[in-house]
């Protein structure tokens, strides 16, 4: 095999890869990013029937610098989604007061509120369980069919479907967290009336309990939709990943 080849292949399939949350974890030891990346990216090329002998030094950069924007605008799309599944678990640790309560996220090494936490999880099992590795695989395998190795096709279309992309995490926030806000607004429309009509009754202590409680309980209620919407949100972030790829060449 090239070692030329494999290294181009290799480029692409491993800023793919690391951007899937699982991977880009520091806990994962780096041997094993490396050898799973270098094991999918040999099955890759030995599939391929490219021929990059004839390429030069400014063909190959050039083909290195598409294979980057590639794998990074692919990598993107799968970020969008757990990125917004994050962003409302802010919004939801804000409204019932967990805000100061913030645990180390082991797929980000850094502090994030406990909703965040528990929804990405979820959205994790979620996404293995209906096997979107396998899709993604898929994509990468089929990258190299509409942007071969040793080219350097680049469309304008496709920075234009990234940003569209992109506002998918405020809309995934909103509506993941929508039915909490709203009750939570309610609840506090409430608060303030019978706090003016019984000043006697301490409503800032009374009230932690209450968002804690009223919050669980909607989230629970609210679960099999949370489901389902993950769900639809991956089938979207399949297409948008082939839609990507096949913008970058039309």
């Amino acid at each position: 095999m090239d070692p030329v080849l494999f290294m181009l292949v290799f480029i692409r399939v491993v800023i793919i890869v690391m951007f899937i949350p699982i991977f880009s974890s520091p806990a994962v030891p780096w041997i094993t990013k490396v050898g799973f990346c270098g094991f999918l990216a040999l099955i890759v090329a030995s599939s391929l029937n490219a021929d990059i002998s004839g390429l030069g030094n400014g063909e190959l950069f050039m083909s290195i610098i598409t294979d980057f924007l590639m794998a990074t605008a692919i990598g993107l799309v799968i970020r969008f989604i757990f990125d917004g599944i994050q962003l409302a678990g802010e919004y939801i640790s804000y409204q019932m007061g967990f805000t100061v309560i913030n645990i180390i996220d082991p797929m980000s090494n850094t502090q994030i509120p406990i909703i965040s936490q528990l929804k990405q999880l979820l959205a994790l099992l979620i996404f293995f369980a209906i096997n979107g590795h396998h899709y993604l695989i898929r994509a990468i395998a089929s990258s190299f069919e509409y942007i071969p190795v040793g080219s350097y096709i680049l469309s304008r279309q496709f920075l234009k479907e990234i940003i569209t992309v992109s506002s998918r995490i405020f809309l995934i926030a909103l509506k993941l967290s929508s039915p909490i806000l709203v009750a939570m607004f309610i609840t506090n429309v409430a608060m303030g009336i019978i706090a003016r009509t019984m000043p006697q009754i301490n409503i800032f202590m009374l009230s932690f309990p209450i968002y804690i409680g009223l919050g669980l309980i909607i989230m629970g209620i609210f679960m099999p939709f949370f489901i389902r919407f993950i769900e639809n949100e991956i089938n979207w972030m399949i297409l948008d990943v082939s839609k990507i790829i096949q913008l970058m060449r039309s």
